[in-house]
């Protein structure tokens, strides 16, 4: 195993970046492949090192608009599971905290009562989505025919 020997002032400015690159809320992998360091490199830092003083005013005064970045990816592009699914529409602050209070603490998960409960409607509703758009379909088809005299292209829904 390769080992790099750090002066005390080169690691004290590593663990410094490292703390402020947490504090911007990235990963530890995020911050692994920035720095070249390894993940759980970047985990042990954090958790047996506490965070440095800040010796500069927190916010500063910018006379010019910041640049736009791209945000830095936290997962691998070669990942065999596509995105995470994202809410489309925010959820009641209620019912996520009904949800918090139901998770099992060790574990981190519903009951699976629960869990069937949800998937079953949400199973339901994903029918009822799929029927309307097949039968939207197919009133285009019938009463929308285009120029060349087929049916739209776009109308098709997969079975």
């Amino acid at each position: 195993m390769a080992t790099t020997h750090l002066t005390p002032a080169d690691r004290a400015a590593r663990d410094a970046e490292v703390h402020r690159l947490a504090a911007q809320h990235l990963s530890n992998r995020a911050i692994a492949r920035r720095l070249g360091i390894h993940h759980v490199t970047v985990g042990r830092i954090l958790s047996t090192t506490t965070a440095p003083e800040r010796t500069t005013a927190s916010t500063t005064e910018r006379t010019t608009p910041a640049p736009d970045t791209a945000p830095e990816r936290t997962t691998p592009t070669t990942s065999g599971d596509g995105p995470a699914p994202r809410l489309l529409h925010p959820l009641d602050p209620r019912t996520i905290q009904d949800l918090n209070c139901l998770m099992d603490p060790r574990t981190g998960a519903l009951p699976a009562g629960l869990v069937r409960a949800i998937r079953t409607a949400a199973d339901h509703r994903r029918a009822a989505m799929v029927a309307t758009a097949h039968r939207l379909a197919a009133e285009e088809r019938t009463t929308a025919p285009s120029a060349t005299g087929r049916a739209s292209g776009r109308a098709r829904v997969a079975p």
